[in-house]
């Protein structure tokens, strides 16, 4: 798992995780759990399949944004709204996983 979200675990080596955002924060556990990454991945993909042109999930100053999905056939791609309004394509999708992540933990307390 590590060595497929090459940029994002080079990013997060940099920083103190004892300072880092929830969501940097989140971003790690998941790379580092393989089972919690497939968990959370499967809960986004599975909300799609089941008809969701939009799912909720929370931005790194920890407000709520929409992500999407779009494709055909098994290669999707997912974007996130920004505070702007405009649709971004994140550099790998374990931000996507963990943004959903981080508002299904939101949601349980």
């Amino acid at each position: 798992m590590l060595a497929y979200f090459e940029k994002t675990l080079g990013y997060l080596n940099t920083i103190d995780m004892g300072s880092a955002d929830p969501l940097d924060r989140k971003a790690y556990d998941l790379i580092n759990n393989e089972d919690a990454y497939e968990r959370a991945s499967q809960a986004l993909r599975r909300r799609f399949v089941r008809g969701a042109e939009q799912v909720e999930g929370m931005d790194r100053g920890g407000r709520i944004t929409a992500i999407r999905r779009e494709g055909d056939k098994g290669k999707y791609t997912y974007f996130v709204q920004g505070i702007d309004g405009n649709w971004n394509y994140p550099d790998e999708r374990i931000w996507v996983v963990a943004m959903y992540a981080l508002w299904q933990d939101a949601k349980k307390n």
